[in-house]
This record gives C-alpha cells, structure tokens and sequence, in this order.
C-alpha cells in the first residue's frame, strides 16, 4: 500500500468532486464523478455510491481503480484495488453522513453503498516537469 501524504488527503477533502475510473474485464474504462467522499486514513479514501451504474458492473468484475482530483495547479491520481460494501457496521456508518449531507441538501438520496480504496500508488498529475512522477 502506498500512504497519502498530508498534501494529497487535503486536496482530496477539499475538493468537491473526484473523477473516479473503472474497467470492465475486457478493458471498456468508465468514469464518472464522486462528491461524497472521505480520507479513512493515509492509506484509505471511501467513495459513496448513489447513482453507481456501469461503475458497479466494472467493480464486480475488475476491482482495481483510479481516482483523479485536482484545484487549480495541484493535482494528483490514486491507484488501488476496492473493496464494495453495502452492509454491515461499516457501510451503516458511511452511509449515515452520507445521508444526512443530502437531507441537509435537501435532497431525497440516500446511499446504496460505497468503496473503500486500499491506495497503491499516488501520481502527480499537476503541470510541468513532475508530471507523471510517482509519489508514492
């Protein structure tokens, strides 16, 4: 496993929305956006799903996924294998925040379930030189 260093998991918690890529078995990538989120620890992030269609299809297949996030100049991608949850202690205490952001909100969505990431490696994604470099 490779661990987030403060820089990272600060960007990740701040920004509101993360690109999150997946594949199905044969290679077909699908992406779509995640804004309920959590940093779990410096190895961990948790991505909820709500709307997870082709995403769900790809994780139950091929559980290995990347995840890119950026604001302004800084910008980073994680590379990891899932884990889908969507009973149990764990996901009940996701899907409680996750819950009561969308009732804040307004909103009638609630959390089907989620994917805690297990971060193997960590890229710079923002521009110039060190594009591309491995972090971690």
């Amino acid at each position: 496993m490779a661990v987030m260093s403060a820089e990272v998991q600060e960007l990740f918690k701040k920004v509101h929305n993360v690109a999150f890529s997946t594949a199905s078995l044969d290679g077909q990538p699908n992406t779509c956006i995640v804004a309920m989120k959590a940093v779990i620890d410096d190895e961990t992030v948790y991505l909820s799903d709500q709307f997870f269609k082709k995403t769900l299809a790809n994780l139950q297949a091929n559980p290995k996924v990347a995840i890119t996030f950026w604001e302004g100049n800084e910008a980073y991608e994680l590379y990891g294998t899932m884990r889908y949850v969507n009973e149990g202690e764990e996901f009940e205490a996701q899907k409680a925040w996750v819950d009561a952001a969308f009732e804040k909100m307004g909103l009638p969505i609630k959390a089907k379930g989620g994917c805690f990431v297990k971060v193997e490696s960590v890229f710079s994604s923002s521009p110039g030189p060190n594009a591309g470099d491995k972090l971690a």
